[in-house]
């Protein structure tokens, strides 16, 4: 168990009720140093733990970690209780993204304002860091695949998103059109996803889809700035329109991941603990 399987589980234990930390305590440390017999990933469940307390931490409900989460991977049916870990990750991913793009028409009314500098590179972080280290973390969650692989993986999505940092704060100014630029960098992500997961061969076409995303909608978006909305509106709407590119990388990895005949690589969460309420 790593120190950070061990943090998540230790934090995960001081969320719960009182009368079960004990009895968590136990059930989930075993669960999370047997996890590597059973080919599951130690960090995901350990992370399961973590949301389980976080979300379930009525005295009343009874917790079958221990039945699923020592299961194989999907093996397990889903109840309605079951908390996707992945997707709650690659949805604060996006919702990120939109808050950069409003806070950026925001700060329209202060552009050239030395004194706003600050705000403008947390807003960039909000960007592009954030989303980066949301797909990063869900690649290292990824369940039925070698701890180096999604680590590379992992590496390589926060990688692109620091570059995606440089870009946006003018860091980095590459020979390349600025539409190409967004659809390398989600192409970046989707490759890190292809990666981890072990595609075929061909899914590695799949990365040409982010970056023709991208060339279509740099127009659309540059042709906000010719309505008559206020330029703080113009600013926030043609940023959350770029996200279209990185929405197609999205669907691109989930269609990789559903055609190949790989059952035991899954890109969808690791889930965390079933929860029951009829104690």
């Amino acid at each position: 168990m790593s120190a950070l399987d061990r943090a998540l589980v230790a934090a995960a234990v001081a969320m719960s009720p009182t009368a079960h930390r004990e009895t968590r305590r136990e059930q989930w440390a075993a669960d999370v140093q047997g996890a590597a017999e059973l080919d599951l990933s130690p960090t995901a469940l350990a992370f399961g733990a973590f949301t389980t307390a976080l979300f379930h931490r009525r005295a009343d409900r009874r917790t079958t970690w221990g039945t699923t989460m020592t299961a194989v991977p999907g093996s397990v049916r889903r109840t309605p209780h079951s908390i996707p870990t992945i997707p709650v990750l690659l949805a604060l991913g996006v919702l990120s993204y939109f808050a950069g793009s409003a806070l950026l028409g925001l700060l329209q009314r202060y552009n050239g304002f030395a004194a706003a500098m600050p705000v403008y590179v947390f807003d960039a972080a909000v960007l592009t860091v954030v989303p980066g280290i949301s797909v990063c973390a869900s690649l290292l969650l990824v369940t039925g695949v070698r701890l180096r692989r999604r680590v590379l993986g992992g590496v390589g999505a926060l990688l692109v998103g620091v570059l995606w940092f440089a870009l946006t704060t003018g860091t980095v100014n590459p020979p390349v059109h600025p539409a190409l630029s967004l659809g390398i960098v989600a192409a970046g992500w989707l490759a890190a996803s292809l990666v981890v997961l072990r595609r075929p061969g061909w899914t590695w076409s799949l990365l040409l889809l982010p970056v023709v995303a991208a060339i279509l909608v740099f127009p659309l978006s540059n042709s906000v700035y010719g309505t008559e909305l206020a330029y703080s509106i113009k600013a926030a709407i043609a940023s959350a329109v770029a996200i279209v590119p990185f929405l197609v990388a999205l669907l691109a990895a989930i269609v990789a991941g559903r055609m190949s005949t790989d059952s035991s690589t899954r890109f969808v969460a690791a889930e965390g603990a079933l929860v029951d309420k009829s104690a």
